[in-house]
C-alpha cells in the first residue's frame, strides 16, 4: 500500500515561526542609541515645535552660520522629539523602543509584500530574516527607517493590487500613494524613490503584455494598456506632490545637489560597496550572498518566461534598478535587499513549487516545516540576544537602550559643568551631540550636516586638523573657546600633534576613554587651565617608554585627579601603570593592570598601550599577548600588527 502524502501544515502553525522572527526583530534592533545625526534632529524637532516653522539657515554652527540650511527631515525630527518629551526623563529609551516597533512594522509589511507577490510563507519568512539580518546594521533612530517603511509599503500597495486585479477582483490601494508620498517628502530625502517604483510597475505591467504565452493578458486586468498607463500616470502625478513641502522646489534640487558633490564621496555610507571600508563588513557579506542568491533565482526562472507569475517582469525590474543603485553606493545596499525581498522569495517559491510538482505530488514542505523553521529563527534571536549585532570583526552592537558608550556623555557633561560656551572647534561626529546638549550658548565648528558646510568648508577644517597655523586661524575666526577631540579616533594624533603645536599652548583639561578637551593657557579661562591642566598627560600623545623619572612622577600625581574627573576611564589606568613601571614600582603596576584586565574593555588601544608599556619595559611575553587581544579586538589595526610583528616577528598579521 502506498505511503499517504504528508498534508501541508494548517496556517495557525506558521504563528511560532513568525513569533520567532519577531524575537529576532526584537534582538537584532533593542540597542542604544551610537549613531550621532539623531541629536541635530532632536535639536531641529525642537525648534520647529516651538517656532512653528522649519529652519532656512543654520544657527549650529559657528563655522557656518547663516548658510542655507534645508531641514529636509523636519517631519522625522518632529517625530523623534515628540516620542523623546513623551514621558518623564532623557526619552533615550522610548526612542530605541520606537525604533524596536517601528522595525517590527517593517518586518510585517514586507512578509505581507512577499505573500501578495507570491512567496510560500517558509520561503518569505526565510528570506526576510535574511534580509533583516542585512538591513540591521542600519535600523538605528535615524529619519531613513521611515524611509524604509513606505519603500516597503509603495512594493506592499502595488503587489496586492496586482495580485487582486489578476484575480479579478478590484483594488483601490493606489489611492494610498499620493498621500504616502506627501509624507515621504518631509520624512527623508529618498522620496523620489516613490515615483520611481510606480514608474517599474508600468514598465512591468506593459513588459507583461509582451512575454510569450501570454496571448489572454488582455483578459488580465493586471496587464492591461489602461492599467500601464494608470500607473505610468500615478507616478508622474507624484513627483509635483514631493512640492507638498515648506522648502517647494528646493526640496526638488536637493537629492541630486547633495550626491553629486564630491565632498560625499568622503562619508563611509556614501562610498560603493566595494571600497575597503564597507568591503569588510559583515553587512557587505550578507549582501553579495543575497545578491547572487536573487540573481541566480531571476536567471533560472527567465530559462522559463512562460512559466513566470503574474507580476515577475514588475520585481524583475526592481532588482535591476535597486542592484544597480546599490552598486553606486552603500547606504543603498539596505534599499536593495528590502525592495527585493518580495520578488526573490516568490519567484524562489515558484521554482521550488515546479520542482516538487515535478518528481512528486506532494507539498514542498511538511508538517515538521514550522517547527524546524521556528527553532532556527529563536536560536538566532537568543544568539543575537546574547552576543550582539557585529558590523565587523572589530565591532560588535551589544544589546541595551539608552546611549551607547561611543556618546561622549561625560566630556560634554563637563563643559556644561564649567559653562564653556561661546564657540568650539571638534571633530566631526561630535558635532550633533554638543549641538544637542548646549546649543544656543553654544556653537560647533563641525556637525554631520554635509551639504550645509559644503566642499570649501570641510577642506578648510581637514587643513585645520594637521597645520597648527591654519587650526590657530579657525580658532581665532570662530572664537573658539575650547577644542574637543574624540582622540581614539583614527588619525587623531595627527590632530593631537597640531593642538599641542599651537602658540599660546592649548594644553589638556579633561579627558577620557572617547574625548580630550583643550583649552588655552591665555584668555577669559586662564583660571581653568590652572586649576584642570594637564601638564603632562595627554591621551592623544601618549606614548609608552616615552617618559623620564620627572615625568612618570608628576604623571603619576595626574592620574588621580584625571581618574576622578572622567569616571576611572581605562587610558588612566594605563598611564598609571606606565608610570608605576618607569619609576620601578613593578608590583603596584601589576596589581593595577590586573584590575584593568578584569573589566576587560573592548577598547583596542587600550590593549596597544598595554603592550606597548611592557614591551618598552623588556616584558615581552605580556606585551605580545596584550598586542594579541588588540588584534582580537580590531583585525584591522596595523599598528597592533606592526608592534605584534617587531615583538615575535611571525605573529603579525
Amino acid at each position: 500500500m502506498a505511503a499517504r502524502p504528508s498534508a501541508p501544515p494548517r496556517t495557525g502553525a506558521w504563528r511560532f515561526p513568525a513569533a520567532a522572527l519577531g524575537l529576532l526583530v526584537v534582538a537584532l534592533t533593542l540597542a542604544p542609541i551610537g549613531n550621532n545625526d539623531l541629536f541635530l534632529h532632536l535639536v531641529t524637532g525642537q525648534v520647529v515645535l516651538e517656532r512653528h516653522e522649519v529652519p532656512r539657515t543654520d544657527d549650529y554652527s559657528a563655522l557656518a552660520r547663516g548658510r542655507p540650511y534645508v531641514a529636509h527631515e523636519w517631519l522625522a525630527a518632529v517625530l523623534f522629539r515628540l516620542v523623546q518629551r513623551a514621558g518623564s526623563g532623557e526619552g533615550f529609551d522610548r526612542l530605541v523602543l520606537a525604533k524596536v516597533a517601528l522595525s517590527l512594522a517593517l518586518a510585517w509589511l514586507l512578509l505581507r509584500a512577499a505573500r501578495h507577490a507570491g512567496a510560500s510563507r517558509p520561503v518569505a519568512l526565510a528570506g526576510l530574516a535574511w534580509v533583516l539580518c542585512l538591513a540591521a546594521a542600519r535600523l538605528q533612530e535615524r529619519p531613513h527607517l521611515f524611509a524604509y517603511l513606505l519603500l516597503a509599503a509603495f512594493v506592499l500597495v502595488l503587489a496586492r493590487r496586482r495580485r487582486r486585479l489578476a484575480a479579478g477582483r478590484s483594488d483601490r490601494g493606489l489611492f494610498l500613494l499620493p498621500l504616502l508620498q506627501v509624507l515621504w517628502a518631509n520624512l527623508h530625502g529618498s522620496f523620489l524613490l516613490g515615483p520611481a517604483i510606480v514608474l517599474l510597475a508600468a514598465a512591468g505591467s506593459a513588459f507583461e503584455r509582451l512575454l510569450p504565452g501570454r496571448s489572454s493578458a488582455a483578459r488580465d486586468e493586471g496587464a492591461t494598456r489602461a492599467e500601464t498607463l494608470r500607473l505610468a500616470a500615478l507616478a508622474l502625478v507624484l513627483v509635483p506632490l514631493c512640492l507638498v513641502n515648506p522648502y517647494g522646489v528646493d526640496l526638488l534640487r536637493f537629492p541630486f545637489a547633495l550626491t553629486g558633490s564630491r565632498f560625499m564621496k568622503q562619508i563611509y555610507e556614501w562610498l560603493p560597496p566595494y571600497d575597503e571600508a564597507f568591503r569588510g563588513t559583515y553587512m557587505a557579506r550578507l549582501y553579495v550572498i543575497w545578491a547572487a542568491v536573487s540573481a541566480a533565482v531571476w536567471i533560472a526562472s527567465l530559462a522559463r518566461p512562460r512559466r513566470l507569475p503574474r507580476g515577475a517582469p514588475f520585481h524583475l525590474l526592481l532588482f535591476a534598478s535597486f542592484l544597480a543603485l546599490s552598486l553606486r553606493m552603500n547606504r543603498s545596499v539596505t534599499d536593495f535587499a528590502l525592495a527585493t525581498l518580495p520578488g526573490t522569495t516568490a519567484m524562489w517559491s515558484a521554482l521550488l513549487a515546479r520542482r516538487a510538482s515535478a518528481r512528486a505530488p506532494r507539498p514542498a514542505f511538511g508538517r515538521a516545516a514550522p517547527l524546524v523553521l521556528g527553532g532556527a529563527l529563536l536560536a538566532a534571536a537568543a544568539w543575537f540576544a546574547h552576543f550582539g549585532y557585529p558590523y565587523s570583526p572589530a565591532t560588535v552592537r551589544r544589546p541595551g537602550i539608552g546611549l551607547a558608550a561611543a556618546i561622549p556623555v561625560r566630556a560634554v557633561d563637563y563643559l556644561a559643568r564649567e559653562h564653556l560656551d561661546g564657540a568650539c572647534f571638534n571633530t566631526y561626529s561630535a558635532g550633533a551631540y554638543l549641538v544637542y546638549r548646549l546649543w544656543p550658548a553654544l556653537r560647533v565648528g563641525m556637525d554631520s550636516r554635509n551639504d550645509v558646510y559644503g566642499e570649501e568648508l570641510y577642506a578648510e577644517y581637514e587643513r585645520a586638523l594637521g597645520d597648527p597655523a591654519a587650526l590657530a586661524a579657525m580658532l581665532s575666526r570662530i572664537g573658539a573657546s575650547f577644542i574637543f577631540l574624540e582622540w581614539a579616533e583614527q588619525g587623531m594624533a595627527a590632530a593631537g600633534r597640531t593642538v599641542r603645536g599651537l602658540d599660546p599652548p592649548w594644553p589638556p583639561v579633561y579627558f577620557d576613554d572617547r574625548a580630550v578637551i583643550y583649552a588655552p593657557v591665555q584668555g577669559p579661562r586662564a583660571d581653568l587651565v590652572r586649576r584642570d591642566g594637564y601638564r603632562v598627560l595627554d591621551p592623544v600623545l601618549f606614548r609608552p617608554g616615552t617618559w623620564g623619572e620627572d615625568e612618570a612622577e608628576r604623571a603619576l600625581g595626574e592620574t588621580g585627579r584625571a581618574a576622578a574627573a572622567g569616571g576611572d576611564p581605562a587610558i588612566v589606568a594605563v598611564m598609571r601603570i606606565e608610570a608605576l613601571r618607569t619609576l620601578g614600582r613593578r608590583e603596584e603596576a601589576n596589581r593595577e593592570e590586573a584590575r584593568l584586565l578584569r573589566s576587560d574593555p573592548p577598547l583596542y588601544h587600550i590593549f596597544i598601550l598595554l603592550g606597548l608599556s611592557h614591551l618598552a619595559h623588556g616584558e615581552a611575553g605580556d606585551g605580545i599577548a596584550r598586542l594579541e587581544r588588540a588584534l582580537q579586538l580590531n583585525p584591522k589595526s596595523s599598528v597592533a600588527a606592526t608592534a605584534l610583528r617587531e615583538a615575535q616577528p611571525g605573529a603579525g598579521r
